[in-house]
């Protein structure tokens, strides 16, 4: 695998040069060791995955809470069946529920008709659970995956709007969650977490996030993360961070942590 570092505007005052990490998978690379390291893929880039804070259920630990129930409980009238994206008719029906989705509950413009399309077709993902209302069999929603060795991702969903207040959304995750328990799989990838919208992905038990350095499962420390630092300062520079979470010091927590690469260039 390849890592490259793509500048960010920099603050030169503050001695802030910031990068954003890409990775390219080579045809040795194994999924599952890039998703070990906190990267994602980029639904528009086959091949090409970036660094992100990241969440993921591991699933040794996981079983269900009393809010994973009472979802079940408001959505048996749903069912889902899981399908290889090769074999997945991507009709215009299909398009426009996820567009009209994606434009009410994201945000217009932030998903093209063409972006969504390539989310089903360019071969970054490779399965979709497809669920329907069970009385009639009527597709209600989709949840594009990947799914590979021991990990399943859960990359995009788009349903229908007139069931957010039933639920659909969350239990179309919990569904993901629930197979790949079910598959034996390891861990249940889950995107990213940057906003206090997004700490409804934690409501799992073994649910744990990649700082940059480890996966973690201390949910106070990515909650003070989302909440902002009390310095504009690098994180690992941050003495009342490492104070809090990391008490042993920065020297003792940079011999521990970290991901391992070779470099040739």
């Amino acid at each position: 695998m390849k890592l490259f570092f793509s500048e960010f505007k920099d603050d030169y005052d503050k001695y802030h040069f910031p990068y954003q990490v890409w990775l390219l998978k080579e045809v040795e690379d194994l999924e599952e060791t890039i998703y070990q390291s906190g990267f994602l893929p980029m639904r528009h880039l086959p091949h090409v995955y970036y660094l992100s804070r990241s969440l993921r259920v591991n699933l040794e630990r996981f079983d269900l809470t009393s809010e994973n129930r009472r979802i079940l409980n408001k959505t048996v009238d749903f069912e889902a069946d899981l399908i290889p994206l090769s074999d997945f008719d991507y009709t215009p029906a299909v398009q426009k529920m996820c567009k009209d989705y994606a434009g009410k509950k994201i945000g217009r413009g932030v998903f093209s008709s063409q972006s969504i399309k390539n989310i089903f077709k360019n071969g970054v993902f490779n399965y979709v659970f497809v669920f329907k209302k069970t009385v009639d069999q009527s597709e209600v929603g989709y949840a594009v995956c990947f799914i590979g060795g021991n990990l399943i991702q859960y990359a995009h969903s788009f349903y229908k709007s007139d069931y957010i207040s039933q639920n659909l959304g969350a239990r179309m995750m919990l569904q993901a969650v629930i197979w790949a328990k079910q598959n034996q799989k390891k861990y249940a990838y889950l995107g990213t977490c940057y906003q206090k919208e997004s700490l409804y992905k934690t409501e799992f038990k073994g649910v744990e996030f990649f700082n940059g350095f480890r996966w973690n499962d201390n949910l106070p420390e990515l909650k003070k993360l989302i909440l902002g630092l009390d310095e504009e300062e690098y994180l690992l520079k941050n003495q009342k961070f490492i104070t809090e979470f990391y008490p042993d010091g920065l020297e003792n927590l940079l011999s521990k942590y970290g991901v391992r690469v070779n470099f040739y260039i």
